[in-house]
């Protein structure tokens, strides 16, 4: 619990920015979605109603060709003289011509079939001659027949199978020939149900529009997957569609029917596209991928905070505010850390403390802010006359210390403090004012002097005292006094 309340009180601005972020967010999405709703519904409207009316009137334009175009046969005064024949030409020679004259109406139009009926003889032809005799009482395919004579209709349309090609599925177009007010036959065509199916799916792939045809019942008849015939009505019923007004918005999207006369049944166009649920999934899923992304972002920067704010807090440790070397700490951690360190015994060290002669003084004449200037000079040209690798740092008041581990014989060392004696011999002076400034160094050896860094202090510390005590401005190392 206390890790949580620490981790609360650690991340405040983190946490109040992610609040922030999903308050903000959940309000956009609702704003949204009252904002857009009644908008969207009418571009889903227009939209859909006008994708409709292109379909429907490709739809009516399929059928029309083959509808006028038997039209035109059962007018066709060669195809009438042809029937008035059938019971003069030899059987075998007016097959071969009805024969002749259907392949051409099958070829110049590229339907599957074109056939013609007698009603004298109830001799069904197809450009492939006689194929069979209706028999509407003892043959379930050829009710068809009767159901159209009985209609009374000038033509009409069917979808079915091809009884001669049971895989195909086909539309026949069936219209009745009459001459002088008598009925001579029935004629018409099969066009491939492909031509329709085709154009379903060219309006899903471009339009991402789902189109299909249903019966008065609402049974799917035909979609861009298949044909549905009666064995298959259960599988999929859209009775409700049938039922309700031709424009409506359902869960599924926006849905325009129509009824298609010369097919009998009704045509359907579904918009799913832009259903309302799927536009706002996509807003929502924005609105999240929105939220996680910005959470990403705030803990990112957090974490890079945190880890300044860490590295800032452990200099401040560690550093000496007004110089800006290590301070005690600093210094007690880095020494010890060399001593503790493998082979540190072998490589061995030197420890520096300096004490600055008459500071009191400069303080006193000069004031304190003179004497900081002083301490951060001192700093920065003590860490200069040493090498990267050695330890430079303030003890406190006027006193600063070195730990280096490159000095460590007599010589280096007696070297290296005349050096520092000399480099920090100042004058100090400020309009009629002057003091001169020196530094007095005392200096122990690792491990000869000590191992560890009380021992060090300790005994560099005497050897201070040693320099002070006798005049200032100098050095002295431990055990040499």
């Amino acid at each position: 619990m206390n890790r949580v309340n620490n981790f609360i009180k650690g991340n405040k601005l983190l946490i109040t920015n992610i609040i922030i972020i999903i308050l903000g967010s959940i309000f956009a999405f609702i704003m949204s979605y009252f904002c857009i709703k009644s908008i969207m519904r009418k571009d889903v409207a227009n939209t859909t109603n006008a994708l409709f009316d292109g379909i429907y009137g490709n739809v009516n334009a399929i059928l029309a060709y083959p509808i006028n175009y038997t039209n035109g046969m059962s007018n066709d005064y060669l195809l009438q003289s042809i029937l008035d024949k059938e019971d003069e030409m030899p059987e075998d020679e007016f097959e071969a011509v009805m024969a002749q004259y259907l392949e051409n109406i099958r070829n110049a139009n590229n339907w599957e079939t074109a056939y013609l009926l007698s009603c004298d003889t109830n001799k069904y032809y197809t450009p492939s001659g006689l194929s069979k005799l209706v028999d509407s009482e003892n043959d379930e395919y050829d009710v068809w027949y009767e159901n159209f004579i009985e209609s009374g209709l000038e033509y009409g349309a069917d979808i079915t199978y091809d009884e001669l090609n049971p895989e195909e599925y086909v539309i026949f177009i069936d219209r009745r020939m009459e001459v002088d007010g008598e009925l001579r036959a029935v004629l018409g065509c099969a066009i491939y149900l492909s031509d329709i199916m085709d154009f379903m799916n060219y309006c899903y792939q471009q339009y991402d529009v789902e189109v299909y045809l249903t019966d008065t019942e609402g049974n799917v008849v035909l979609d861009i997957n298949s044909v549905n015939l009666v064995e298959s009505y259960k599988d999929r019923n859209e009775t409700d569609i049938v039922n309700k007004e031709e424009h409506m918005y359902t869960e599924d999207g926006y849905i325009i029917k129509n009824y298609v006369p010369d097919l009998g049944m009704y045509l359907v166009v579904k918009n799913s596209k832009y259903t309302l649920s799927g536009k706002f999934i996509k807003i929502f899923r924005g609105a999240v991928i929105y939220v996680v992304t910005m959470i990403m972002v705030l803990t990112i920067m957090n974490f890079y905070r945190f880890r300044e704010e860490k590295a800032v807090l452990k200099n401040n440790i560690y550093t000496d505010f007004l110089t800006q070397i290590s301070n005690v700490k600093g210094l007690q951690t880095n020494i010890k850390t060399f001593i503790n360190g493998t082979n540190s015994n072998k490589i061995g060290g030197s420890m520096f403390i300096f004490d600055i002669d008459n500071f009191k003084m400069i303080n006193d004449t000069f004031g304190h802010a003179r004497g900081d200037e002083l301490l951060k000079k001192f700093a920065k040209e003590l860490s200069k006359a040493f090498r990267a690798g050695d330890i430079v740092g303030r003890l406190g008041g006027d006193e600063f210390m070195v730990f280096s581990p490159t000095l460590t014989n007599k010589y280096d060392i007696e070297k290296k403090a005349l050096e520092l004696v000399d480099l920090f011999n100042w004058s100090i002076e400020e309009e009629d004012k002057k003091v001169k400034m020196s530094v007095s160094i005392g200096v122990s050896v690792y491990p000869k002097d000590g191992n560890s860094y009380e021992e060090l202090y300790k005994a560099a510390d005497k050897a201070l005292y040693y320099v002070k005590k006798r005049d200032k401005n100098g050095y002295s190392i431990y055990g040499r006094e």
